[in-house]
């Protein structure tokens, strides 16, 4: 395609009842160190293992980086991947590497070629982590941080997230049949996931009032070299 070409689409995009979808190229997204790499690489205390364990699941969660900066941090690329690798969606997250807070959540496809005249092909229904999905016992969290963090800290299970405790569906839980699986809700999703998954799926509310993320690095640190 010439340049010119690019130029003109760049001018002219399409109207939203004339656009096609296309999927997103994984090699869009390369893998990347970022704020939430570096807040990992804090929590899990420099450690040789862990930082090794960290350097697997960047390529694993096909984690990536963008430039932009929100307070001094890079944001990062926290991708959608199906069962059949296709990355169909995700966020862009900005993290501060000190308190591990997101300062700022955006759509992964804001920063994909905002100039291109199609429209990405999307699936609200996908896990993230769902490409990784195993034998393993399922754990399933809201923030996608806490599902890294639980990876660090137990590799045996399957660890995944939805991002917003809204966004988990019946769609997404019947995937999940005849797994061993266990949801652990925050304050905001408990009623929710409770009513809607419970009856199926155990539930377990012990972080509603507790900070699963503080206890997952109490526990990474308990397993650092000697």
């Amino acid at each position: 395609m010439e340049n010119q070409d690019l130029k003109g689409m760049s001018a002219s995009k399409a109207a939203p009842n004339d656009r096609m979808l296309i999927e997103i190229p994984r090699q869009d997204i390369g893998c990347h160190y970022s704020s939430l790499t570096d807040y990992l690489d804090k929590m899990a205390g420099y450690d040789s293992r862990l930082l090794s364990a960290i350097d697997r699941f960047v390529m694993g969660f096909h984690l990536g980086a963008v430039t932009k900066l929100v307070n001094g941090h890079y944001g990062t690329v926290l991708p959608r991947i199906n069962r059949n690798n296709k990355i169909v969606g995700g966020s862009v997250q900005y993290i501060d590497t000190v308190s591990g807070a997101v300062l700022k959540r955006e759509p992964l496809v804001k920063h994909l070629y905002s100039w291109y005249c199609f429209d990405y092909y999307t699936d609200d229904e996908v896990f993230f982590g769902e490409h990784l999905l195993s034998n393993k016992p399922v754990a399933i969290v809201t923030e996608e941080k806490t599902a890294l963090l639980g990876t660090l800290a137990e590799p045996s299970v399957d660890w995944l997230a939805v991002g917003e405790g809204c966004n988990l569906t019946k769609g997404m839980m019947s995937k999940l049949a005849g797994k061993r699986v266990v949801l652990f809700p925050d304050d905001m999703s408990s009623d929710y996931w409770s009513e809607k998954f419970g009856k199926q799926f155990k539930v377990d509310c012990g972080f509603v009032h507790r900070d699963i993320n503080r206890y997952l690095i109490d526990t990474i640190r308990g397993r650092g070299s000697p």
